[in-house]
């Protein structure tokens, strides 16, 4: 089959959409990406291993609110005028931002429409749109999902979030990683506990508790692995310490080689962001494969899955006197031998992408055969 993936941003690349295209080619369908390249700096057109990337160049910048508007129109129109020059069996829409061009093209010519909702797009938006224009894009969620063939997200409490806005068909395609092959380092009985956080560095993200709870203290080492606009304020935070490490951003191979070396998995996000509720990040993925405890809030679908799986710790406030008491459980070498263990039991079990794949496969030939 043709499937044509609508992306609204450049493909750098995007894990999740790099993954799932990978998936799909080697299945022996033919793949291409029609990708919105906002900086202009990325080549027009690419071949990824395999899957075709054409790129669409309409200059913006990420961040811009309601003004976006108009660039989404423009790369809207370029959408749909691609989809008329490259004839697609299935379209694949990419985020919310990515449906509209997607599903009036489908619905026109009687092409099956994937949605696939990496996150809820009216609550990512929600602190950089006035509350009018969040109102009319959940308006416009509403009434596009039910039109859709079938939606992929990226975990259970977001998949039922769209089954009870009358999605025809719901589909966990997690962002799942394969199993590392590295042995797990030896427990951290003695100083210092390594711990890390691999993601990007805003606003939700808290990392400030956990500076302050560790920071020149020789007994901890904080790796923080990203880019993002808080790392100067963070930076600022952390001074002359020198058991504060600021790696900057890394591809995911490197962040996984760092997440291999370290003893502890950190990933604190803030509940006041609404968005955050959906979260299964990237990160919490990452931790299970290489089969390292994970310490995070209480928010999201992450802290479900470390408390069902009983695989690290949630903190219940980030007070540094708590933080500091849950960080220094983990210098029990079988404290840390049984978390550790269950992490990658739980990966080996349900949270690898070899399962999250054949979920996305299955979905593709139940499709396929419809057609």
């Amino acid at each position: 089959m043709k499937i044509v993936m609508l992306l609204s941003n450049g493909f750098a690349p995007d894990p999740r959409v790099a993954a799932e295209a990978l998936a799909l080619t080697e299945d022996g369908h033919q793949v291409t990406i029609f990708a919105w390249d906002r900086t202009g700096e990325l080549p027009p057109v690419e071949d990824y291993q395999g899957v075709e990337v054409i790129r669409c160049k309409i200059n913006t910048t990420y961040s811009r609110g309601p003004l976006q508007i108009f660039k989404f129109r423009e790369f809207w129109g370029a959408a749909a005028a691609f989809l008329h020059e490259h004839p697609a069996d299935i379209i694949h829409c990419h985020d919310l931002d990515t449906l509209e061009p997607g599903l009036k093209f489908g619905r026109k010519f009687h092409i099956p429409v994937v949605f696939d909702a990496h996150e809820s797009y009216p609550d990512m938006v929600a602190h950089l749109f006035p509350s009018w224009l969040v109102f009319l894009i959940r308006r416009m969620e509403a009434s596009l999902v039910p039109k859709t063939t079938a939606v992929i997200t990226v975990g259970e409490i977001l998949a039922r979030h769209y089954q009870k806005m009358r999605a025809p068909r719901v589909v966990v395609v997690g962002n799942y990683k394969s199993l590392t092959l590295t042995k797990p380092v030896s427990p951290p009985s003695v100083p210092p506990l390594k711990i890390i956080y691999v993601g990007g560095l805003n606003r939700d993200r808290l990392i400030a508790p956990v500076i302050q709870a560790v920071s020149g203290d020789p007994r901890y080492q904080f790796t923080i692995v990203g880019a993002g606009a808080e790392e100067s304020r963070w930076r600022e935070l952390a001074g002359s310490s020198t058991n504060i490490i600021f790696a900057g951003y890394k591809p995911q191979s490197e962040a996984r080689a760092l997440i291999d070396q370290s003893h502890l998995v950190y990933y604190g996000i803030d509940c006041t962001y609404a968005n955050n509720q959906y979260s299964t990040p990237n990160l919490l993925f990452m931790a299970l494969a290489s089969g390292r405890p994970i310490l995070t809030t209480n928010v999201g679908e992450i802290a479900e899955i470390v408390r069902t799986q009983n695989c690290g710790s949630v903190l219940a406030d980030l007070e540094t006197t708590s933080i500091r008491q849950v960080l220094d459980k983990y210098f029990d070498a079988d404290l840390w031998q049984r978390e550790s263990e269950r992490s990658f039991q739980a990966a080996a079990l349900k949270y690898n992408w070899d399962i999250a794949k054949q979920s996305l496969l299955r979905l593709y030939q139940e499709l396929e055969s419809r057609l």
